[in-house]
């Protein structure tokens, strides 16, 4: 068997913690959580967002991704590895299955936003329990418009001005993170659930972990 590597955490901090991150998407979460690695990581948290390199964006292939990384490296105990996922399309009985496999293992946690992840960046714009009926019935169906544009893209564009999955300002949203982390933590009718069944995102763990000093 191939002896593991010993992974390069932060210089000058001796016990950095590792948190890993592995997505769906190919920009949007690695734009954001490298503003956050910039500007919220607290000073023992060493993040490594994991590029992807092909197209495929299951969660299985996120879970291969992630999975392939800690056979490469030594992890340590307290090394938190996160697959950030979207419910959107995704069979039920398939992510089942991968949220089994990160339970079955400390060191993996599963991160879903329902329907997508950006509904985490529309929570530090918006607190969408203040919605209308009209208008939190179009965020939980996320429908395209007749452009190809799903509503909460759209959201995102007229409230930053301009926004597309590879290119946006995600500096202009972190000043306001720990305002979208009580959203979604409010959100979160039924945490003990293995992802929200409703309207939700558990990325406010992720981001609790990352900005948090242990």
């Amino acid at each position: 068997m191939r002896k593991r590597k010993d992974f390069v955490r932060l210089e000058g901090v001796r016990s950095a913690r590792l948190v890993v991150i592995a997505s769906e998407g190919r920009c949007t979460e690695a734009i954001y959580f490298a503003e956050v690695k910039n500007r919220l990581c607290a000073p023992n948290v060493h993040i490594e967002i994991l590029n992807r390199d092909s197209n495929e964006s299951s969660p299985e292939s996120v879970h291969k991704q992630i999975t392939d990384f800690m056979r490469e490296y030594n992890i340590e105990d307290d090394d938190e590895l996160w697959l950030v996922i979207d419910r959107d399309r995704w069979h039920e009985a398939m992510l089942s299955r991968i949220a089994q496999l990160c339970y079955q293992n400390t060191h993996l946690h599963f991160c879903m936003s329902n329907p997508c992840f950006e509904l985490w960046l529309l929570l530090h714009l918006e607190d969408v329990t203040e919605y209308d009926d009209d208008t939190f019935t179009q965020l939980i169906k996320n429908k395209k418009s007749k452009s190809g544009v799903p509503w909460l893209k759209q959201r995102m564009r007229n409230l930053l001005g301009s926004y597309s999955e590879s290119n946006y300002e995600a500096c202009h949203l972190i000043p306001f993170a720990p305002l979208a982390m009580k959203r979604a933590r409010a959100l979160d009718a039924n945490p003990q659930d293995r992802w929200p069944q409703s309207i939700g995102t558990r990325v406010y763990l992720l981001m609790d972990s990352i900005t948090t000093k242990r």
